[in-house]
C-alpha cells in the first residue's frame, strides 16, 4: 500500500509543467510577474488557464475549485465542473 507522502503533491500545475506546457513567451512573462510582480498580461493569464484546464482534463479531473480570501476576513470557495453536457437530438 503506498504511503500519503508518497503521491501528496505528485499533480501539481507547478513551474516544472508550466515550463513544459506553457509557449516560452508566456513562460518568460509569467515568470517575471511572479518574481517581479510586473502587471499580468490578459493573454498570458487566459493561455495559462487554458494550460491548466487541458492539464487537469489529462490527468482525469472533471471539477475544480477556486477558493479565495475576500476582504471580509474569511474565505470562501466556488465549485465548478469541467463537464460539457451538449445533447444532440438524433
Amino acid at each position: 500500500m503506498e504511503k500519503v507522502q508518497d503521491y501528496f503533491g505528485s499533480m501539481v500545475f507547478d513551474e516544472r509543467i508550466m515550463k513544459a506546457v506553457l509557449s516560452e513567451k508566456v513562460y518568460k512573462s509569467l515568470k517575471r510577474t511572479i518574481d517581479r510582480g510586473t502587471p499580468l498580461d490578459i493573454t498570458v493569464a487566459n493561455a495559462v488557464a487554458s494550460a491548466m484546464r487541458d492539464w487537469a482534463v489529462e490527468k482525469g479531473a472533471t471539477h475544480y475549485t477556486h477558493w479565495f480570501q475576500p476582504e471580509t476576513g474569511v474565505t470562501a470557495e466556488k465549485h465548478d465542473s469541467f463537464i460539457n453536457l451538449s445533447l444532440r437530438h438524433i
